[in-house]
């Protein structure tokens, strides 16, 4: 009998090899198939919520003031401007719903101020002058607000009404410092307000802003009736000629512009 051919031994084994291999890998499961990475999106800010925070800043009065009837100190229709300067402080409270990305609310605003201011003019009369002061203790807002949303950024606009405690002061001086007649009035004055900024969310509760202010308050007309003047410069120990000066109608022209930057705490409902 012939001895198998040791290439055909060899072949034989390689055979028996691969159809022990092909065998094994049928039974292996099949590849669970290859899917790509969840794409990262990051949270959206939500601004709805109840606030409330404070502000500080600056703002700057200008008020006309124009005396509307003719007098012995003043022709009708001769105006003085008092522009003061100051700083602010106060609170705000308010609400947000958001519609992404628009938001819409309402605002309550209280702020002290520091603003008051006086102008000095001549008058008819070469023994007396005018002096006018005036003053805002403090302002009051309540104005809806609408902004965009871009994410934690909020863009807004405001507008609703103002009010201020308004402090009016005439003083009719003479050549001797000693002799003033003075009358302050006080008032709150009504008016708008529009302005607008942005806010920018530091986290799901707390927020900065910075924003601007126009406060308008028309045109009043006060009279200061209880004023004097004198008539001639007297030295002392004599006592000076002095003349009641009756009715001293003025108009004042009234508006406020402020800056201010602020915080806010917000609770949220969800």
């Amino acid at each position: 009998m012939r001895r198998p051919h040791l290439g055909v031994l060899a072949g034989c084994i390689v055979a028996a090899s691969l159809a022990a291999t092909a065998a094994s890998a049928a039974d292996l499961p099949a590849p669970a198939p290859a899917y790509p990475p969840a794409a990262y999106h990051p949270p959206v800010y939500d601004w709805s919520g109840i606030y409330i925070g404070g502000h500080f800043g600056g703002a700057w009065m200008n008020d006309t003031i124009t005396y509307t009837t003719s007098t012995v100190l003043e022709n009708a229709g001769t105006s003085t401007k008092v522009a003061p300067m100051g700083v602010l402080g106060g609170a705000q409270a308010g609400i947000n719903v958001e519609f992404a990305p628009v938001v819409i609310g309402i605002e309550g605003t209280w702020t002290a101020t520091t603003l008051t201011g006086s102008r000095q003019q001549s008058s008819l009369l070469a023994t007396a002058g005018v002096k006018s002061t005036d003053a805002a203790p403090w302002l009051a807002t309540a104005a809806g607000r609408i902004g965009y949303a871009a994410n934690d950024l909020l863009f807004y606009v405001k507008g609703g009404g103002a009010w201020m405690a308004a402090e009016y002061t005439q003083s009719i001086t003479s050549l001797n410092p000693a002799i003033v007649s003075q009358q302050i009035v006080t008032n709150t004055r009504t008016g708008f307000i529009v302005g607008g900024g942005f806010e920018y969310g530091l986290n799901e509760n707390l927020s900065i802003k910075l924003e601007y202010d126009y406060l308008g308050f028309g045109t009043k007309t006060y009279n200061f009736n209880n004023l004097s003047y004198t008539t001639v410069p007297t030295a002392p120990p004599a006592a000076p000629p002095t003349t009641p000066l009756g009715a001293f109608p003025a108009s004042v022209k009234s508006q406020v512009q402020m800056v201010t930057a602020g915080v806010n705490y917000r609770f949220t409902w969800h």
